[in-house]
């Protein structure tokens, strides 16, 4: 092929055309091998397929590759050439099947997670031991915030993955999954009076301090609204964003509340005791994702887990 420039044509730009990619493997095996023999036994296939292969592309790029001298296979000065470039595109090639390998294996390696206090301290760090375990090469950030800035983290993509306590009408841009349902337990310092109950009601805890989750807490709605006709039964002085800071509150013998037996059950060695409470008072987990986005490999494991490993916390209190 003439050119009008000083540009060099190698010797696969001229016969690319002509060439398929076995052709061009059973050659490169050829050139390591240094036989038809071995080129077939190192392709799994028969030496006269190996022949044919190359006697194909031979036609193909309208020169000889190999010269038998001595009863030995020696290529040409043109399939010397013709190597060159085969090894660079196969350099190439397996770049790109490890990097393929590794993003299958890793995912893109970076995974940022938003998750509200209730999880972040207490079952979501052996979910990241998990998956770390399963993950080793991920990069982790975990994000904590109240459920709006969990939703908003996830909606604007800062986040691959949200883990909020209540889902409202004011977080757009995200999908939503309930993955965990729990009815909330009673927690009292150990050795209380209410331990002699084996469930406890709203009257049970008439004159009791009652340390609270704050106001914007989608939670602390819903236990407040058990207490709508009597304000009086609960002493309101101690609030706080935490669910865990409650149960250290409560250790401390600072007052009763209601919070999530999951929770619960992380503080029950410094001291607490818990009992059902009724009427139940649900605790949920949802999933947020980025509305209209494709999930990588890592939040798609995550997600998985995530829900697998709820799912196990939370047997015996879903009913």
């Amino acid at each position: 092929m003439p050119t009008n420039d000083n540009t060099l044509v190698t010797h696969t730009e001229l016969i690319w055309p002509a060439m398929n990619f076995k052709q061009v493997e059973a050659f490169r095996a050829v050139m390591l091998s240094g036989s038809m023999t071995a080129a077939a036994e190192s392709l799994h296939t028969s030496q006269p397929n190996v022949s044919r292969l190359i006697a194909q592309l031979e036609r193909g790029s309208g020169f000889k590759l190999f010269e038998r001298v001595g009863g030995r296979l020696l290529p040409t000065d043109e399939g010397a050439a013709l190597f060159a470039d085969v090894e660079r595109a196969f350099i190439g090639l397996q770049s790109l099947e490890r990097s393929a390998q590794n993003i299958r294996r890793g995912g893109t390696g970076q995974l940022r997670i938003a998750a509200v206090p209730s999880l972040s301290l207490t079952v979501l760090p052996r979910v990241i031991q998990r998956f770390r375990q399963e993950n080793p090469e991920a990069a982790i950030s975990i994000h904590t915030s109240d459920s709006p800035m969990v939703a908003h983290w996830a909606a604007s993509q800062f986040c691959h993955v949200g883990l909020a306590s209540y889902v409202g009408e004011d977080m757009p841009g995200v999908s939503t999954q309930k993955i965990c349902d729990v009815p909330g337990v009673c927690v009292f310092p150990k050795g209380h009076r209410l331990s002699e109950l084996s469930s406890i009601k709203p009257e049970d805890l008439h004159g009791e301090e009652f340390i609270s989750l704050s106001l914007n807490d989608g939670s602390r709605t819903r236990v407040d609204r058990v207490f709508a006709e009597d304000r009086e039964y609960r002493k309101l002085n101690v609030e706080t964003p935490y669910a865990a800071t409650v149960c250290s509150l409560v250790a401390l013998g600072l007052g009763v509340s209601i919070v999530s037996p999951m929770v619960a059950r992380e503080y029950l060695h410094m001291g607490i005791e818990t009992r059902p409470f009724l009427p139940q008072i649900r605790f949920s987990t949802y999933l947020m994702l980025p509305e209209d986005r494709p999930q990588s490999l890592l939040s798609q494991r995550f997600s998985v887990l995530i829900q697998e490993m709820l799912g196990e916390a939370s047997k015996g209190w879903q009913s």
